[in-house]
């Protein structure tokens, strides 16, 4: 496996006296979807402020592509570090969609055509086609969130940070998503999605990293993570439903519809047989 794009080693962070995070240490590798969950109040947007530099951790180190956070400027980790916050109107501040989506690429000395080039990808991308002239403002929760999303994506973040992105979205817009967070594993960019909603997580991630009382509790694939009635009941999560459904039809875990039908085909050929005998 390659060198991890981001590796935590032993990190602490506490907001004066409060401890928050204890001793956490993961890696994540390019083309890997961690998906960081909890109850609220674990950590979990603390964390994110740790890895894009926003917040330093008390103990421990913050490594991304290497090199230690704590000896880089926040413009420095936002050429490899891109961040979807929860509320997009905290990192929208431009007058027109097209202004807020070029703003980040525009600070990397690209040439007009590129900058032309990645405006245009991440408006296609994001479904933002004939708004480009409208305020980021005007816009419905759902389009405003997109358009702090094409931002991040229009400068290519080797790592990518999302808060909480999928709340809020209709069916379209979440696989939109979804398809997203697809395309940025299979360039090779690592995703770490901060997440209530289990069956997103179940659709998207490769890994669950799980919080509690300020320790790395739980660190598993999902499909194990989500086969274990007792993982997500320890971070305080539910299962999804459709990992639900398969245990109650005594059924291996399933992560989509699909795959739960390609595991109920049999054991109904299997009972049909047997009704010819």
């Amino acid at each position: 496996m390659n060198a991890p794009l981001l590796d935590l080693r032993a990190v602490g962070f506490a907001y004066g006296e409060t401890p928050v995070l204890r001793d956490i240490s993961f890696a994540v590798h390019p083309g890997e979807v961690v998906a960081l969950v909890g109850r609220n109040g674990a950590g979990k947007s603390t964390m994110l402020r740790l890895l894009n530099g926003l917040l330093r951790p008390d103990a421990g180190t913050v490594l991304i592509d290497g090199a230690d956070t704590a000896d880089r400027k926040v413009s420095e980790l936002a050429r490899t570090v891109g961040t979807v916050f929860q509320a997009p109107e905290q990192q929208i501040f431009n007058a027109t969609v097209r202004s807020e989506i070029a703003f980040g690429p525009a600070q990397l000395n690209l040439g007009e055509d590129a900058l032309q080039a990645r405006i245009a990808e991440a408006v296609a991308r994001t479904g933002l086609e004939g708004l480009l002239d409208t305020h980021p403002l005007d816009l419905d929760a759902a389009t405003r969130r997109f358009v702090a999303i094409a931002s991040v994506l229009a400068c290519a973040p080797r790592l990518l940070l999302l808060d909480e992105a999928q709340r809020g979205l209709d069916r379209q817009r979440r696989a939109r998503l979804a398809d997203i967070i697809a395309e940025e594993r299979a360039a090779g960019r690592a995703i770490v999605l901060v997440c209530h909603d289990m069956d997103f997580v179940a659709d998207t991630a490769d890994r669950v990293l799980g919080l509690a009382g300020g320790l790395l509790a739980v660190d598993a694939t999902v499909r194990r993570f989500f086969a274990d009635e007792q993982a997500p009941h320890s971070v305080s999560v539910e299962r999804p439903q459709i990992a639900v459904l398969a245990a109650a039809l005594g059924l291996p875990v399933a992560l989509t519809p699909a795959e739960l039908v390609a595991r109920l085909v049999p054991t109904m050929e299997g009972d049909a047989d047997a009704s010819d005998h």
